[in-house]
């Protein structure tokens, strides 16, 4: 794999800048099918997610009648169904599962098209509607971007055919022509109004999604503060009930995005200073090391060198501590620490933007890194931005839930079994009971994905909340 490959995988995000607002057969066939699926409860069912290369989680879904089957990514960073077409000579070249209408008895054409631009190239085509069955319910007449053209580098590197959107209602990532307006999201047309996700933990772990709203008394919910993306409030950051200083603690507080399609956590570098600088306190031989200093970048940068050496004391490193508005979450070591190929550290960047410098020719093979990215994000009225990625996933069971009492939540509560589908196969458990202990997960990326976060146009240091 050469450098420009792999720079091309870790900028390929999956969040689109557009279309939500794509139109939808359904309401020129029954204007009322909105609002009567929309009354009905959530439909209880459940899907295993499959782990691909380490960077995605993805579902099967079934588009047309008789059904043409696709691998999509289960991606809550965005609300819109994207498929490969038939006339996509670059999908074909990428091995790619070609949805083709006219074997369909059940598609409708528009003689619409529209644009999506990815973090590493645009996509293009046609707007088609078909039945669409995914996670045991169907949507008829669902409104899907079928590509006809994609300039996304490296696609084909890639094991899956497309995205399944699971994102914020009438998120505001519309069309450069038109803004976002009804949501005509699968999800929405569906009428499931709540999922659950949960990654497992293990060198390649598989994840379980759930459809409904059911749950127990252990989730902790909060209110959603973004109009685009499942975003909620992050007060504060803390090792053993210490406030880390730098972190959060202004006026606006941070804005955390809770995103099922980012392989790590991404935060401001700074606070990653911050946050680093303190866990050198914590390991003993990065402690000695950085003793008669208080420089938070020079102790930052000896915590990550102790670190890639793999020392036995960072499995006693402590929790990291996250507070929200009215939740706390806590990451233990197996959680935001991970082994790595040192080859594939260096050619995903895992420390741009730190100012620190890897040469991972002076390593072995494998390597511990901190499961964290650093990224420039600032919203406008919220303050900095986190991504809480698939390491949140894997210590806590996530609720997303589209309109409840009238506005958007997202509920956490702590996992202890996410194996599959089955009763007792995904269960979650009070805060205040103790994960057993578990070795740091050894975690081989084939590739790194980052969000492709929308910048306010008139205002382009801001990121669209």
């Amino acid at each position: 794999q050469t450098m420009a490959a792999s720079w091309a995988l870790l900028v390929f995000g999956l969040l689109a800048e557009g279309l939500s607002n794509l139109p939808t057969k359904k309401q020129t066939l029954d204007s009322t099918a909105s609002n009567e699926e929309a009354s009905k409860p959530t439909p209880e069912r459940c899907s295993v997610l499959q782990n691909t290369q380490n960077a995605v989680y993805t579902i099967n879904v079934d588009v047309g009648t008789p059904k043409q089957t696709f691998r999509l990514v289960a991606d809550t960073g965005s609300n819109v169904l994207v498929i490969p077409g038939k006339n996509c000579k670059s999908c074909e070249a990428a091995k790619k599962n070609l949805y083709d209408h006219g074997k369909s008895s059940t598609s409708h054409t528009t003689n619409m098209e529209s644009k999506i631009t990815y973090g590493s190239g645009p996509v293009t085509g046609d707007i088609i509607h078909d039945n669409v069955h995914a996670i045991g319910v169907t949507s008829e007449n669902q409104s899907m971007l079928v590509m006809h053209s994609q300039n996304i580098e490296n696609f084909a590197a890639f094991s899956f055919d497309g995205i399944m959107g699971m994102g914020m209602p009438v998120s505001a990532m519309g069309t450069k022509d038109e803004p976002a307006g009804e949501d005509k999201s699968f999800f929405a047309q569906a009428g499931v109004n709540a999922f659950t996700m949960c990654f497992a933990k293990g060198e390649k772990p598989d994840g379980v999604l759930k459809l409904g709203s059911k749950r127990n008394a252990t989730f902790s919910f909060e209110r959603v503060i973004g109009q685009v993306h499942w975003g909620v409030q992050l007060s504060s950051s803390s090792i053993k009930g210490q406030q880390i200083p730098g972190i959060c603690d202004g006026s606006k507080h941070c804005a955390v995005i809770v995103d099922s399609g980012t392989t790590l956590i991404m935060a401001p570098s700074h606070h990653l200073v911050s946050l680093y600088s303190k866990l050198c306190d914590h390991l003993p031989e990065c402690a000695e090391g950085a003793q008669g200093t208080s420089n938070s970048m020079i102790k930052s940068d000896l915590f990550l060198t102790t670190l890639l050496t793999c020392p036995d004391d960072m499995a006693n490193l402590p929790d990291l501590e996250f507070h929200l508005g009215d939740t706390d979450l806590a990451l233990g070591p197996d959680t935001y620490i991970m082994k790595a190929h040192s080859k594939d550290i260096a050619l995903h960047g895992f420390f741009d933007g730190m100012n620190y410098t890897f040469a991972h020719e002076k390593y072995s093979l494998e390597v511990c890194v901190p499961a964290f990215m650093a990224g420039k994000m600032m919203s406008r009225n919220h303050g900095p931005i986190w991504i809480f990625g698939m390491p949140l996933m894997r210590e806590y069971t996530v609720m997303f839930n589209r309109n409840e009492a009238g506005f958007p939540l997202v509920g956490f509560s702590k996992t202890i079994k996410c194996n599959g589908c089955g009763d007792g196969e995904m269960i979650s458990r009070l805060y205040d009971v103790e994960p057993e202990g578990l070795p740091i997960t050894k975690f081989y990326p084939a590739l790194v994905r980052k969000p492709n976060l929308v910048q306010f146009e008139d205002e382009p240091k801001y990121i669209k909340l």
